[in-house]
């Protein structure tokens, strides 16, 4: 072998090693630029469902349901107008569930519903029961499992 192409051969070993590096740096940039992304949707999702929580009509919707509860009223005699806010909030909830369910945001995130959640399933489970034998069984069903969950 000539010394012209040993030369050759180092410089072009060289320029691979150099590609290979700059190819994986590539790859972690990439990927530490997708962890980023993905904490910042899961914040934006995150204050997204609490915002949507304490929103001020759907926390009347909850105040009217949890009033119900406390005060023994059953479910057949309901307002119409209860009856509605009751489904609304079960509706709302239903959807935390969903976006939980999917991985959208981790159930220990939402930890702090737990309370308003299960108290509101407990208040509304006759209202469950009715609707999911005239509607469909698995009507509101991510609202129940997530509570199951806590």
């Amino acid at each position: 072998m000539s010394m012209t192409t040993e030369v050759y051969n180092a410089w072009y070993i060289l320029l691979q090693v150099i590609i290979g590096v700059a190819v994986i740096a590539t790859f972690m940039v990439y990927y530490f630029q997708l962890l980023a992304m993905r904490k910042a949707t899961l914040g934006q999702n995150l204050f997204a469902i609490h915002t949507f929580v304490f929103e001020e009509s759907f926390r009347q919707d909850r105040s009217t349901l949890l009033t119900l509860g406390e005060s023994g009223k059953l479910l057949n005699d309901w307002t119409i107008e209860e009856r509605r806010a009751a489904e609304r909030v079960c509706a709302a909830y239903d959807l935390v569930a969903l976006t939980v369910s999917y991985g959208v945001v981790p159930f220990n995130l939402i930890s702090d519903l737990r309370y308003s959640m299960t108290k509101c399933h407990n208040v509304a489970e006759p209202l469950l029961k009715e609707v999911r034998m005239r509607r469909t069984p698995d009507l509101w069903h991510h609202f129940t499992s997530i509570v199951k969950r806590f």
